[in-house]
């Protein structure tokens, strides 16, 4: 832990008690809203693989030789129970509703449009989250495919690939650990032979973007980050194909608060992502990527007062993560497939809060903490960020085939997850006590197809948190969800 200054005086000292008093809100409101948003993210991933199965199934209408026009519409119920920060039960109903618009013109410019009617009914609860999400358009965007174009009217695709996409999208960066959000701006993707170049900018979209400062007014309604980014990617085999990038987002939240003891607090985090990596096959059944960060930039050190000092600093960030993830595929008729992940991220041992600016970094000492607005899959029912956390996952799914004529409508899975942290006195992004092992998880999910229009989905995790740790962080937490969808 670096050290604190030496000039700190009693009065300074009690300011310091009352920022950990109010740091120890900081990480239950963290959990709280790392529950909804990851909620929200379950219900977006079904959804959006109903929007990929629209885009690849295009069976719409030709009005003449040059539009393909296609639309539809589902309607989705979804139910969940889980434990809050305080380790205590409550429970969220959610009535969702969808329209689907698609435009294929002259086979390379296509244009979709969904909109999201998304109410949420929490209950035994004091989560403020009820209502409708804001806004209701969920994907709005164009497209131009040069090699679709190129079919339509040459007959043939050229030797170089160009796809512009633009309006409201979701953006997943590499592995997801730097970005994983919807955005409005600009994806660009390129390829010549064996060279690929991909670029994004644009603005953070805000609806179910909970930011990863929870200390911040309207971190859970209303982020503002500027984001671009440019990759590039030569593949020498199809076992070894490395990548570098650079990804970068610059706070423009205008939020300031003015805080007794501390007057006025800023927020401002400002990050650059470089990560080199590789993804591959190693023959048709073993696939793998590999994903290394580093996090730099400058964020405000939490408000304390010092004598003759500021309240705030500027401190450099200095941070790594990692993530490592390997699928190997069976030949078999149930599409069978063993999945493991490996994944750490750096933390920072004189925080209280992981990512918060209210009880995190230490003024006079960098801040090694890594922070994003990305995401992999660390489980459901703990469901901690990448923050001062170690994860190691191993996996598997596979089809039930109930009916021989549709042998992967019923598919079912399950994940174990072990926990720890890179700074065993740091915090992670959930209630932990200062150990290097947190515990262990198995999540169960069941997707089945009923029927072509009427889908139905499960969801179950159990976190069993490390022995001899005092309550409420010694309990069991667990996560149900469940949600039936029509789509027409």
């Amino acid at each position: 832990m670096p050290a604190r200054p030496a000039t700190i005086s009693g009065s300074a000292t009690r300011t310091a008690i009352v920022v950990m008093l109010i740091a120890s809100w900081a990480v239950p409101a963290a959990a709280q809203d790392r529950e909804s948003a990851l909620l929200n993210r379950i219900e977006q991933q079904m959804l959006d693989q109903e929007i990929e199965r629209r885009l690849a199934d295009h069976r719409g209408q030709t009005l003449g030789e040059q539009l393909t026009l296609d639309y539809g519409a589902s309607l989705r119920f979804g139910w969940a129970k889980l434990d809050d920060a305080n380790f205590e039960p409550y429970g969220l109903r959610q009535y969702e509703a969808n329209v689907y618009l698609q435009a294929v013109i002259g086979g390379g410019h296509r244009f979709f449009g969904n909109l999201r009617f998304l109410y949420s009914d929490y209950y035994n609860s004091n989560n403020n989250n009820d209502g409708l999400l804001d806004p209701i358009g969920n994907r709005y965007w164009y497209q131009f495919d040069l090699a679709d174009w190129q079919r339509a009217n040459d007959g043939a695709a050229g030797p170089v690939g160009l796809t512009v996409r633009a309006g409201r999208q979701f953006v997943s960066w590499n592995s997801g650990l730097v970005w994983s959000n919807d955005i409005y701006g600009a994806k660009v993707q390129a390829d010549w032979e064996a060279i690929s170049f991909e670029g994004v900018a644009g603005v953070s979209a805000r609806s179910g973007l909970y930011d990863f400062d929870v200390s911040r007014p309207n971190y859970d309604t209303d982020t503002n980050r500027h984001v671009w980014g440019i990759r590039g990617q030569y593949e020498i085999s199809p076992e070894f194909a490395p990548y570098v990038s650079y990804f970068a987002q610059t706070d423009h939240n205008d939020d300031s608060v003015v805080l007794p003891f501390f007057g006025a607090t800023e927020f401002q985090y400002d990050s650059q992502y470089l990560s080199f990596g590789t993804d591959g096959s190693i023959g048709n059944r073993f696939l793998y990527t590999l994903e290394l960060c580093h996090e730099s930039g400058t964020g405000k050190s939490t408000p304390i007062i010092t004598p003759g000092g500021p309240s705030q600093t500027d401190e450099n960030i200095d941070a790594w993560a990692g993530v490592l993830n390997m699928m190997y595929l069976l030949n078999d008729h149930q599409n069978t497939r063993f999945e493991s992940t490996l994944a750490f991220g750096t933390g920072d041992g004189d925080r209280l809060s992981s990512s918060a600016t209210i009880g995190g970094n230490w003024p006079g000492s960098p801040d090694n903490a890594f922070n994003s607005l990305g995401y992999i899959n660390t489980g459901l029912a703990l469901a901690p960020s990448m923050t001062n956390l170690l994860m190691a996952r191993v996996g598997a799914s596979t089809a039930i085939p109930i009916d021989p004529r549709r042998p992967d409508d019923l598919r079912i899975g399950v994940d174990f997850f072990a926990f720890g942290k890179t700074s065993a006195g740091g915090p992670i992004s959930a209630p932990s006590t200062p150990s290097r092992f947190v515990g262990w998880e198995c999540d169960l999910r069941m997707d089945w197809s009923i029927t072509s229009d009427v889908s139905f989905n499960v969801r179950y995790g159990l976190f069993i948190p490390n022995g001899g740790n005092p309550e409420p962080i010694d309990q069991v937490r667990q996560f149900l969800y469940g949600g039936v969808t029509y789509a027409f």
